[in-house]
């Protein structure tokens, strides 16, 4: 019997169902004239980035958020060392920051730094928070976007004033899930002994070229159409959820759309 038991146990524990969340349906859609997409690079381990962080939140929690306003934390890794390995930072957005660094959006790497719209912003520092946003942006298109299932579908109907001696071929769609309302207690490094709540965090990031690029109809438009990657475990967690999708053409943000993502995140079902 007792072995029986014991097969029993070990059964369940190497062959447990995978499980999966499943996310309620989004939609949306854009105004014409571009956004500020604004990149925040922090890390668990600095000490100076809960400041810019708590900023971050107090900011852009307002009503423009996901119709002006795209904050969007990256967490870095090159903190980990100080002894408190960030639980959201991912190599990937490392990497991410230095590649505007190398496409001279940026002139250095440090935390907390802010990019907007691919230019290095250091208004933060210096209490200059409104200019960078006072100058008027341009009327670019509407994008639309559509997520259900782990399938997304998107479409791009660019101004033809804006998309005239445009590469049209050159944009891609940039697709983020985000947290917020995270909180962590941490034990080591710079900010130990120290309870940080996060907002706007960076769950996953992918990046896709269109899919079809509909240059010669009365009306140029991109489609995207692509399936999603897994939903990160750092997800299951998270008070809060939305999707970020934004677009760029060399690089430069033209227009996004986001949302939070009301429905209940218990639906976790067997695959």
């Amino acid at each position: 019997m007792k072995c029986i038991l014991l097969v029993g146990l070990l059964w369940l524990q190497f062959w447990q169902p995978v499980l999966a969340q499943s996310l309620a349906p989004f939609q949306a859609q854009s105004a014409v004239t571009r956004p500020y997409i604004i990149e925040l690079y922090t890390s668990q381990g600095c000490s100076s980035c809960p400041p810019a962080e708590a900023w971050l939140s107090e900011q852009f929690n307002k009503t423009d958020l996901w119709q002006k306003y795209f904050p969007l934390a990256f967490h870095v890794t090159y903190w980990d060392y100080l002894g408190w390995k960030d639980i959201f930072g991912q190599r990937a957005f490392s990497e991410r920051q230095y590649q505007h660094l190398n496409q001279k959006h940026t002139r250095q790497v440090y935390t907390p730094q802010f990019v907007i719209n691919a230019k290095e912003w250091r208004g933060w520092f210096s209490g200059e928070l409104n200019g960078n946003f006072a100058m008027p942006q341009p009327e670019v298109g509407v994008l639309k976007v559509s997520i259900a299932n782990q399938q997304l579908e998107a479409s791009f109907e660019p101004l033809s004033t804006w998309a005239q001696d445009k590469d049209l071929h050159r944009v891609r769609l940039h697709l983020a899930l985000v947290g917020s309302g995270f909180t962590t207690e941490i034990k080591r490094g710079e900010n130990r002994h120290r309870q940080l709540t996060h907002d706007f965090v960076v769950l996953s990031l992918q990046s896709l070229p269109a899919s079809r690029v509909l240059e010669h109809a009365k009306d140029p438009t991109l489609q995207f159409t692509q399936s999603l990657d897994a939903i990160p475990a750092s997800a299951f967690s998270a008070p809060r959820l939305a999707w970020v999708a934004w677009l760029t053409l060399n690089e430069e943000p033209i227009q996004a759309v986001g949302g939070w993502l009301e429905a209940p995140q218990g639906d976790i079902q067997s695959q």
